[in-house]
């Protein structure tokens, strides 16, 4: 039985009571009833204090504390999650940064690379045109000198003719000497 139900009980019993025993009469009958009420209310209180209100309010409390406990945990979270974004950014900066220096130092090392091969180019096309100029000098020369002998066989002939006499060797060797020394002036 419920205490609820035991006083309500115990409250009709009394008024039973009360209405038999002395006469019958109860001059405030009103009274007894209104105490019993006020009784019986105010024990409701309690018990709807005890039994319902305090663990509402506590259950209400926590509710509460915990959807604190959210907000700043969502709170910190995002805090969290910004940082992290923002670190996320600055490395992305960084790395864009150092490929871009990998990059600009491939560029210089390609253009190095490409300035040594042209200049290497350069010096093997400087040496081969400096062959091909001595070669070319060498051949003129011992051409010219061939010329100069086949001249200065020719003119001595030609000489020996025009005088019609015959030249010792001495002579010949002369002859062709001197022309070669005129021929080399001019």
């Amino acid at each position: 039985m419920a205490p609820a139900d035991f006083l309500f009980t115990l409250a009709a019993e009394t008024a039973a009571e009360a209405g038999h025993g002395a006469g019958g009469l109860n001059p405030f009958p009103q009274l007894n009833h209104l105490i019993w009420t006020v009784v019986n209310f105010l024990v409701l209180l309690w018990l709807l204090n005890k039994y319902l209100y305090k663990p509402l309010l506590k259950v209400v409390a926590d509710r509460e504390q915990e959807i604190e406990n959210n907000l700043k945990r969502a709170a910190a979270d995002r805090a969290e999650a910004e940082r992290l974004r923002h670190e996320f950014a600055e490395q992305v900066q960084g790395a864009q940064r150092q490929a871009q220096a990998i990059i600009a130092e491939a560029t210089r090392g390609a253009q190095a690379e490409a300035d040594r091969i042209l200049n290497e180019a350069r010096e093997k096309a400087a040496a081969e045109l400096s062959r091909a100029q001595e070669a070319i000098q060498v051949e003129k020369e011992r051409a010219l000198a061939e010329l100069r002998a086949e001249v200065a066989s020719l003119a001595v002939a030609v000489a020996g003719r025009v005088i019609e006499r015959s030249l010792t060797d001495e002579d010949h060797t002369r002859l062709a000497q001197k022309f070669v020394e005129e021929v080399g002036k001019n």
